[in-house]
């Protein structure tokens, strides 16, 4: 065979390859496989409930720190501002945080912006973790990425993961264990959330919407032995130019409407495995405290002041007990108090 004719079948076998790639990719969007469908309610109530707010609010972003780790009751008490916790999981894309919050912020909102520390030096987004939640519950982001973006989460997906979508979609409808994965109507989410809402101390399932309050927290936690954990705080601070372009265009978008944006520093929990006085530790939160302050972002405090008492925490190293909740958002609220709120303002 000649180089070209050897060329020319390899050109050919690799498009055809592509092309069964594609038509797989696409067909199994949305197919029942197993993910966080607690994440697709949870997002559905947090939605309905910042949509019924109208004036300036202060919306909290983030991972599950913020989740399980901030009492937005306390902060719209003490701030007197309408509070929201639009936060879901630390393994979401920023991408996928800030479009959630870019559809509801408003002129002279604020954003409280809680990141689990190894987020700022993720160099991928795109973990089979995520894109499998994308494709299982949230095909709409999918669909909202620029064509490059659009490939490069493609790619990232591995075959196998394909092959499991693709069955599932031709099985969705004829075997009964898909349907505990069937996506609940928003409308019938929304029902079930405000019919719970007032008896939610009672919540057996921690990871549900029925474990939401109406200021999106979760209420209710539960104690197990927690593991110690360095946070990627012990590594060399990696800086990642996509997270950071991330970072500076979501804070522009904010700049230009009058949104303030806070820092708050993820709790952590004091071990053997962590110590705020070691080089490695130093140096590393130096150099992200640098990257904030490039960025104009304001900090409340320094991360060493949120660290906190293993029984302050639940069942993971990121997740605070109801107790430990309270006393980190007191301490982001002596920062807070210092800025210019409505009711703050009226009240000097």
């Amino acid at each position: 065979m000649s180089p070209f004719k050897y060329l020319a079948y390899a050109a050919v076998t690799a498009l055809l390859l592509g092309l069964i790639h594609l038509s797989v990719f696409f067909y199994q969007l949305g197919a029942p496989v197993q993910a966080e469908y607690w994440l697709y309610e949870s997002a559905i109530v947090k939605h309905n409930l910042i949509a019924a707010i109208k004036e300036p609010k202060l919306v909290v972003l983030g991972g599950s720190n913020a989740l399980f780790g901030i009492d937005s009751t306390l902060v719209e008490h003490t701030l007197g501002i309408p509070t929201i916790n639009l936060a879901l999981h630390a393994g979401l894309s920023f991408e996928h945080l800030f479009q959630e919050a870019q559809q509801y912020l408003q002129p002279h909102d604020h954003v409280l912006l809680a990141i689990e520390y190894y987020r700022y030096t993720r160099m991928n987004p795109y973990s089979l973790w995520f894109t499998n939640q994308m494709m299982t519950w949230d095909t709409a982001f999918f669909w909202k990425l620029p064509t490059l973006e659009k490939i490069q989460f493609i790619l990232s997906v591995p075959m196998h993961r394909l092959v499991a979508g693709a069955i599932a979609q031709v099985f969705r409808e004829r075997a009964g264990v898909f349907e505990q994965r069937r996506l609940s109507s928003p409308e019938h989410v929304i029902q079930r959330h405000a019919q719970h809402v007032r008896k939610i101390s009672d919540t057996p399932i921690i990871y549900s919407a029925l474990n939401l309050d109406r200021h999106g927290d979760i209420v209710t936690s539960k104690k197990s032995l927690v593991s110690d954990d360095d946070y990627g705080l012990t590594k060399p601070f990696a800086y990642s130019e996509r997270v950071w372009d991330e970072f500076r265009r979501f804070a522009k978008y904010c700049s230009d409407r009058d949104i303030s944006v806070y820092i708050a520093w993820s709790p952590v929990m004091k071990n053997t495995k962590l110590d705020f006085g070691s080089k490695a530790v130093h140096a590393h939160l130096q150099n992200l405290m640098t990257q904030m302050q490039a960025h104009q972002l304001q900090m409340l405090g320094l991360p060493v002041e949120y660290q906190y008492d293993r029984d302050l925490f639940s069942d993971t190293a990121d997740h605070l007990s109801p107790i430990g909740r309270s006393i980190r958002t007191q301490a982001l609220l002596q920062y807070l108090k210092q800025y210019p709120f409505p009711s703050l303002a009226s009240q000097q």
